[in-house]
């Protein structure tokens, strides 16, 4: 299937969706955190939340006023690793950093373990929680480890309404070499994801990997917005944008889904890195638009996506 993306700069939809609207409650606003994830961001667990307290609270502005923040894939996997710091900073590779916390720790068998700490993850759920009741708005944290019921360590994303509530929460189906081999991740059920509400409007969302699939499709067809957070590894070079329009756009082309943003981790930690452009794109009858976009692949920046609700 062929198609193509209309690069603009402007939103391509009726200009009372962003000017002359004085009820606010026609209006989705969702905006997308294009985080970095470095050391300095994660310090301490108190730095984290103040950086990111800072950003939603720039955000949540009176000209801005979003609905939906969206923080990308992985940020909570360094959070949960904060309490290492002393060893991980004897490191320039991650993954010997993680080996040298396991031998370390005798009371870990392998290194799903080092992410099992129930406390750290109550303490990452709890800093989101007060901070979607603090700004009033509903947030996507990102993903993180966490232990599920069976004993399975599921890359997951949490999803807080603007009370503070935990409404949501989806795992990660299909897993990378790298969280399966070496972190011994488990996959989660495509099954068992569905939609969340925002503001009585139905959201979708996939992590990374999984919006290459087409079985998202018919999973995430209904949806007025469909959200794909990811954390994307390699080099962004031509390649690597052509095979992001293979994810979240062509998902979105083959569904009755009107509106999508993808939202990217960017930064360097050890000797990891992430780079990606976050999108919001809308759908027009030559196919996609671009509603905005990110001024760099390797920097903090942030992304804005206006909806008109009511014609």
């Amino acid at each position: 299937m062929q198609f193509r993306i209309i690069f603009i700069t402007l939103l391509l939809l009726p200009l009372s969706l962003i000017y002359g609207l004085s009820d606010a409650d026609d209006i989705f606003t969702a905006v997308g955190v294009q985080f970095e994830i470095c050391p300095e961001n994660y310090k301490s667990e108190e730095t984290f939340f103040d950086i990111t307290d800072r950003i939603i609270s720039d955000l949540c502005s009176e000209e801005m006023q979003p609905d939906l923040v969206i923080f990308p894939e992985y940020i909570g996997v360094f959070f949960q690793l904060i309490e290492y710091n002393g060893i991980i900073n004897r490191h320039n590779g991650f993954q010997q950093a993680l080996v040298d916390i396991l031998n370390r720790h005798s009371e870990y068998n392998d290194l799903s373990d080092i992410f099992r700490d129930e406390a750290a993850v109550g303490r990452w759920l709890s800093g989101w929680s007060n901070l979607s009741k603090k700004y009033e708005v509903a947030i996507i944290s990102g993903s993180c480890f966490i232990e599920d019921d069976n004993g399975g360590l599921r890359n997951r994303a949490h999803v807080f309404g603007a009370d503070g509530t935990l409404v949501y929460y989806q795992d990660k189906v299909f897993l990378t070499d790298f969280e399966t081999g070496v972190i011994g991740l488990s996959p989660g059920s495509l099954d068992d994801a569905g939609f969340f509400q925002v503001k009585a409007q139905d959201i979708a969302l996939t992590i990374c990997r999984d919006a290459y699939s087409t079985d998202w499709e018919k999973k995430n067809s209904g949806a007025f917005l469909w959200v794909d957070i990811k954390a994307n590894g390699e080099v962004y070079d031509p390649d690597q944008k052509r095979s992001f329009l293979r994810a979240l756009p062509m998902r979105m082309l083959n569904t009755e889904v009107n509106f999508g943003m993808t939202v990217c981790a960017v930064g360097c930690y050890l000797d990891l890195f992430w780079e990606g452009e976050s999108t919001a794109l809308f759908k027009t009858g030559k196919g996609l638009a671009l509603a905005d976009i990110a001024d760099s692949c390797r920097r903090e920046d942030s992304i804005l996506l206006r909806i008109q609700t009511v014609q």
